[in-house]
C-alpha cells in the first residue's frame, strides 16, 4: 500500500516522492550501491551495475543482497515499486535468451544498468518477470513500477501480461491496485470530467474542486489515495523553491500515510508507512523520513561518491 507522485517546482527542480507502506518486515533504510557491483538475482544469475544508485532499501535476512523499493541512479533516472495485487502476470519459469528477473530484482536492473528511460523501454521486450520468491520472502509480490527523470517524464510499467511495456502517466500520481487507466477514470468520474484520459480539463477541475473547500477522499483505499493526491498535486499553486517543494510534498505524503499500530505489529497483514521519501532528481538528493525516529536524513549521490565508493552501504535508518 503506497502512494507516489512526481513534481516540478517553480525553480524547475524535478522530484519523485513516495510513502513506503508494507507489512512488518526487516528495517528499511537508505542504501547505496556502487558502479560495477556484482549482485545475484533471486534466480541465481549474476548481474553487474554500470551506474551507482541510492534509494530506500533493506538487506536480505538470508543472504548478502539488497532489495530496493525506490531509488535514483547517477544519470538521474528514478524507479519505485508499488503493490498491484490481483492484476499481475508473471512467467512460471525463465525464458531462454531473455533477461530473467524476479519482481524484487527489477529496480536494481533498471537503475543499475540504464542511463535513460528510453534505454529502459528498449530493453523491456527482452525482460521476463519470473514467479519466484526473493530470498526468504513469504510471497512473490505483485508490483507495478513508476519511473521518472530530469526532463519530467513519468512512466508506469504494469506487468498485466508477459510482455512488458511502459506507458506515459500524465497524472504523475500512482498508488496500488487498480491499474493506472482505471485510477484516471475514477479521478475523472469524481471530478465530473468526461472521458477516460487525464487532460487539461482534469487539471482545471482539480483546481476548482480544491478551491471549493469540499472534502477530499480519506482512508487507506488506493482509489481514495490516488484521487486525493492527484487533486492536491494539481490543484495547488506551484511551490517556488526547492525547500518549498520538499515541505509541500512531505505534507501531501503525510496526508495519505498509514498509521503504525503496535498492537498489530506481529500481524502479517498490518500495512503501515515505514518511511516517506523524496528524491530531488536534479541534485540527486534523497530525503528519507523514517517512521521509527521521525528524523529527516538528507543524502546526496554526488559524482565523487559514484566514482570513489566501491562497496555497497546501508545507512542507519535514524
Amino acid at each position: 500500500m503506497c502512494t507516489s507522485l512526481t513534481y516540478t517546482s517553480g525553480s524547475l527542480h524535478h522530484f519523485f516522492a513516495r510513502t513506503m507502506d508494507f507489512p512488518t518486515t526487516t528495517p528499511w533504510r537508505p542504501v547505496f550501491l556502487p558502479r560495477h557491483y556484482r549482485w545475484q538475482t533471486a534466480l541465481q544469475e549474476t548481474r553487474t551495475t554500470r551506474y551507482a544508485l541510492l534509494g530506500g532499501g533493506r538487506i536480505a535476512a538470508d543472504r548478502p543482497a539488497y532489495l530496493l523499493a525506490d531509488g535514483v541512479n547517477e544519470t538521474g533516472i528514478t524507479c519505485a515499486e508499488l503493490y498491484l495485487p490481483g492484476a499481475v502476470t508473471y512467467a512460471e519459469a525463465p525464458v531462454a535468451g531473455h533477461i530473467n528477473l524476479t519482481p524484487q530484482d527489477f529496480i536494481n536492473w533498471v537503475l543499475g544498468e540504464h542511463a535513460t528511460l528510453t534505454a529502459v523501454q528498449a530493453d523491456l521486450p527482452r525482460v521476463t518477470l519470473v514467479n519466484q520468491r526473493w530470498g526468504n520472502d513469504r510471497y512473490v509480490y505483485p508490483f507495478h513500477w513508476v519511473l521518472s527523470d530530469r526532463q519530467g517524464h513519468n512512466l508506469v510499467i504494469e506487468p498485466t501480461d508477459l510482455t512488458l511495456h511502459a506507458q506515459e502517466n500524465p497524472s504523475q500520481v500512482l498508488t496500488n491496485t487498480p491499474v493506472l487507466a482505471q485510477h484516471v477514470q475514477n479521478l475523472n468520474a469524481f471530478l465530473a470530467v468526461p472521458g477516460e484520459h487525464f487532460t487539461a480539463q482534469t487539471v482545471r477541475a482539480a483546481r476548482a474542486y480544491l478551491a471549493s473547500g469540499r472534502p477530499l477522499p480519506e482512508g487507506p483505499v488506493p482509489t481514495n489515495r490516488f484521487i486525493r493526491t492527484a487533486i492536491t498535486r494539481w490543484g495547488q499553486p506551484t511551490a517556488p523553491t526547492t525547500a518549498d517543494a520538499v515541505q509541500t510534498i512531505f505534507d501531501w505524503l503525510a496526508a495519505v500515510r498509514l498509521p503504525y499500530d503496535p498492537a498489530r505489529r506481529h500481524e502479517r497483514n498490518h500495512n503501515y508507512t515505514h518511511y516517506m521519501g523524496i528524491i530531488d532528481i536534479d541534485t540527486q538528493t534523497y530525503y528519507f523520513l523514517p517512521r521509527t525516529t521521525g528524523r529527516l536524513q538528507q543524502i546526496v549521490l554526488t559524482p565523487e561518491k559514484a566514482v570513489d565508493r566501491h562497496l555497497p552501504h546501508a545507512y542507519p535508518s535514524d
